[in-house]
């Protein structure tokens, strides 16, 4: 027996392994082996298995992880191989999350318990011993020994003595680990759907376990789109298949666990990236052997090892945090879902208030099922929007962060006991210092950006590339002592807010005050219970969280986004004005937003006042229309990267005149150009954008590029980004 298998690492294409007889029973595709590669021995995954191979002498497999998953029907396999060949990256890469080395080979933990033999007493026990071992009979599970202390009065010195007396056994028990989501209190709901929820859990419902198309489920923020989530699920799981739920955010995942257990019951398995390797190693044991039928996370859960999926749900499909871009495979969890769906025969939905344009494009030309939630659940109604010009407010003489009017909304709404989210996307103290002397402002060594002042360790810090510095107080060129903050960041907010209103209870949430394991569960748990009066965050206050107690929303800046060079700018704008919008007015109908902005007629907030997506959708699908860009059109964008500036410039353009030359008038190739941000960690970064009406076409030259990256220029590295989202 041959294995053909895939690595994780660096190293492209698939190798033969012989299978020694005692691995045999174990072997099919998906399961981790370990064998040796390049003078090392190394964790890889079994794509194929085969009779013969073409290479002699091959190198028998080490070690097999019979624990994990196997994918008997290549469901999951022919997946993987689809995404390696649509994002042009190494099969391997695909397998990283299962077979990460910290997971792969992290133990199952333990704990010693212990339990009454039954057995009769002897007379070799003293009174003490014999008294004990009486109170102990009515042991009818096994305890550990804090467990026999506390309910039984028995101290670990006597248990072990009984143990060596044959009146308790010893034995080991394995322990779960489980992350902080998993162990909040279960949500519970009574909840009567309304018309409108049964008819979209009855049509979507009718199709589980069927091929279908996908359903984007079109719904207002606060129109319930949970609740036919879940009475799907209960659907799915009636049938006994299993349920992947995908969530934007890390902090989103406490309240739909919580919301989800209480429906369902103790049958989810959580996936992210702030667990720790034995939780990711549990949870996907869990998920393997079946014991938990419902896997609910971020990203990667769509690459969950489950067999007989039946339903996947993609909550907030538009967010853009579903595109990994950092690595390889640089994949969008939205589209992979479809594919999944379709190699595994399961229901998939795709929900939002604010579809992508991809998404509603999709559903309106039939490819897609649409259905439509167009009323709020309960008694609430749509909050009311107001916008404010900050260029006026600036005549007026008002310099601070807050307008007039938020103010006054604020300074209401906490006298009558209710709670205010205020968005403001941007992190740090500052965005800049400058001296006021000289004009001198600090950027970073090492990139292309200037360094954001971090107050509370009274750092200058670069968010692309890790690099900080203390923050000066005497300008390093004219020795002056004006040095100015320049901007406004989440930390010089948050500090305002604390004298504006002193008797407030304020709460920051963003990158850094989440970065310690669970704090992002703390926070929002402690916002729930009404223990802060105000939570100031950045986009992660904006999507999906719940909060009967918000009244008012405050959007500080709602122009941020849009300067960048991004023909999705303003679409981005919309969505996140209308996703935080949606947290006020959650329990009844006094919501209330206010939107500041100093671009008062840009359509995407004019838009996002009115709660009108199909007007927005309409007005800005002309110009993609005109432009070919996305839905009409593919795109690529490749990016260039090397320390030797006129090295990665020089290969750059040989790359762009190739494409054009193998495009044959098919595609348009723009650039190659300096990226927006043109040099990160002393890197040089040169990108161009490629589109093309022919995804045939574009597809076949890509796959030109991406053989050509095995004899890249020295020092020069390429990176092939399909359906790009990040343009800088």
């Amino acid at each position: 027996m041959i294995a053909r298998v895939a690595f994780p690492i660096a190293v492209p294409g698939l190798y033969d392994y012989h299978v020694p007889a005692g691995f045999r029973q174990y072997m099919a595709p998906g399961i981790p082996v370990r064998v040796p590669l390049r003078n090392r021995v190394v964790w890889g995954v079994v794509v194929s298995l085969a009779q013969r191979s073409e290479f002699p002498d091959l190198k028998d497999i080490v070690e097999v992880k019979t624990t994990h998953w196997t994918d008997t029907d290549r469901s999951l396999i022919r997946l993987y191989e689809w995404m390696a060949g649509y994002y042009h990256c190494g099969l391997g890469r695909i397998f990283r999350p299962l077979v990460r080395k910290g997971v792969v080979d992290m133990h199952p933990k333990t704990k010693t318990v212990f339990m009454s033999t039954g057995a009769a007493f002897d007379a070799g026990l003293t009174k003490k011993q014999a008294e004990a071992a009486m109170r102990l009979r009515s042991i009818d599970t096994p305890k550990t020994k804090d467990q026999l202390r506390e309910q039984f009065g028995v101290s670990g010195h006597m248990v072990s003595a009984l143990v060596k007396k044959g009146v308790l056994s010893q034995s080991q028990e394995q322990v779960v680990r489980r992350p902080g989501e998993i162990l909040q209190e279960a949500f519970e709901e009574n909840v009567t759907l309304t018309a409108e929820q049964r008819c979209a859990v009855e049509r979507i419902g009718a199709f589980l376990g069927k091929p279908s198309k996908p359903f984007l489920l079109y719904g207002i923020t606060g129109s319930g789109k949970t609740h036919v989530y879940i009475e799907l699920a209960r659907a799915c799981l009636q049938r006994g298949a299993g349920v992947i739920i995908l969530v934007p955010e890390i902090s989103l995942t406490p309240q739909t666990i919580q919301r989800f257990r209480g429906a369902l019951g103790d049958v989810i398995a959580v996936v992210h990236s702030r667990m720790s390797d034995g939780e990711r190693r549990d949870s996907m044991e869990e998920l393997v052997s079946g014991r938990k039928r419902v896997a609910i996370g971020v990203r990667s859960v769509v690459l969950a090892p489950m067999e007989n999926v039946g339903l996947i749900v993609v909550d907030e499909e538009h967010d853009h945090s579903y595109k990994q871009d950092d690595c390889d495979p640089r994949y969008h969890a939205r589209d992979v879902a479809v594919m999944r769906g379709r190699y595994q025969n399961a229901v998939v939905v795709l929900g939002s208030a604010t579809p992508s344009f991809e998404s509603y494009y999709n559903a309106l030309s039939g490819k897609y099922e649409m259905i439509k939630l167009r009323q709020r659940f309960g008694i609430a109604a749509l909050p009311t929007v107001e916008i404010v010009d900050m260029n006026m407010e600036h005549r007026r003489g008002n310099w601070t962060i807050l307008s007039a009017f938020l103010r006054r909304r604020m300074e209401d709404t906490l006298a009558g006991g209710r709670q205010i989210i205020l968005l403001l996307n941007r992190r740090g103290f500052s965005v800049t210092l400058i001296c006021k002397n000289c004009g001198t402002t600090y950027t970073c060594p090492n990139c292309s950006v200037h360094l954001v002042y971090h107050r509370v360790d009274s750092l200058l810090k670069c968010h692309q590339c890790g690099y900080s510095e203390p923050a000066p107080t005497v300008c390093p060129t004219c020795r002056g002592e004006q040095i100015k903050y320049a901007g406004t960041g989440i930390q010089k907010a948050e500090e305002y807010l604390r004298e504006a209103f002193p008797a407030a209870r304020i709460m920051r949430m963003d990158q850094d005050s989440t970065r310690g394991k669970g704090r992002h569960v703390s926070i929002l748990g402690a916002f729930a219970r009404h223990e802060a009066d105000i939570l100031l965050g950045t986009q992660m206050v904006a999507k999906g969280l719940n909060f009967p107690g918000v009244k008012l929303v405050g959007v500080l800046q709602a122009d941020i986004g849009l300067h960048f060079p991004d023909f999705r700018a303003s679409e981005k704008t919309f969505q996140l004005l209308t996703q935080v919008a949606g947290r006020a007015g959650r329990k009844d109908n006094l919501g209330e937003v206010v939107v500041q902005t100093y671009m008062p007629r840009e359509p995407g907030i004019v838009a996002a006042q009115r709660h009108d997506f199909e007007g927005f959708y309409e007005k800005e699908i002309d110009a993609r229309r005109t432009l070919g860009y996305p839905p009409f059109g593919k795109l690529v964008r490749i990016i260039v990267l090397g320390e030797a500036e006129t090295v990665v410039r020089g290969y750059a353009r040989s790359v762009s005149q190739a494409i054009e030359k193998a495009g044959k008038g098919h595609l348009t190739v723009l650039g190659p150009a300096p990226s927006v941000l043109a040099r990160i960690n002393k890197v040089y970064r040169y990108s161009m954008l490629i589109k093309s009406q022919s995804p045939t076409v574009l597809q076949s030259v890509m796959q030109r590029v991406h053989r050509g990256t095995q004899s890249l220029p020295s020092g020069v590295k390429l990176i092939i980004d399909v359906d790009p989202l990040d343009m800088l």
